[in-house]
């Protein structure tokens, strides 16, 4: 039996860094910021193959967060934005990170050798 290409995406992990899943979530935020719960949404709705095995992937992004000095926690306002928990946001000067993303190509590039 053929698999529908719906189906296909829902199978095939797609070819994007966990670095490059969190830039697309910040950047095409109204604000340039997101909550945790925020990125973890955005991935889910672009990419299917992300709904199952949460618990993995989600785990990977909060490293990928932690770990990568271009993302840097942003404070809530006190008063004008409810819920909990920060937004993470470009660092100063790492906005020129999106240029490591040529054109809005955010897939892997090959290792060079």
């Amino acid at each position: 039996p053929t698999c529908s290409s719906d189906e296909e995406k829902k199978i095939t992990r797609p070819a994007y860094s966990y670095i490059a899943l969190i830039a697309m979530a910040i950047q095409q935020s109204p604000s340039n910021k997101v909550t945790l719960s925020g990125i973890y949404d955005f991935i889910m709705k672009k990419f299917p193959y992300y709904r199952s095995n949460q618990r993995a992937w989600q785990n990977s992004i909060r490293h990928n967060l932690s770990l990568n000095s271009c993302f840097v926690k942003v404070p809530r306002t006190e008063g004008n934005e409810k819920g909990k928990g920060n937004y993470w946001s470009f660092a100063t000067g790492c906005e020129s990170m999106l240029d490591l993303f040529e054109n809005g190509n955010y897939r892997r590039r090959r290792r060079r050798r």
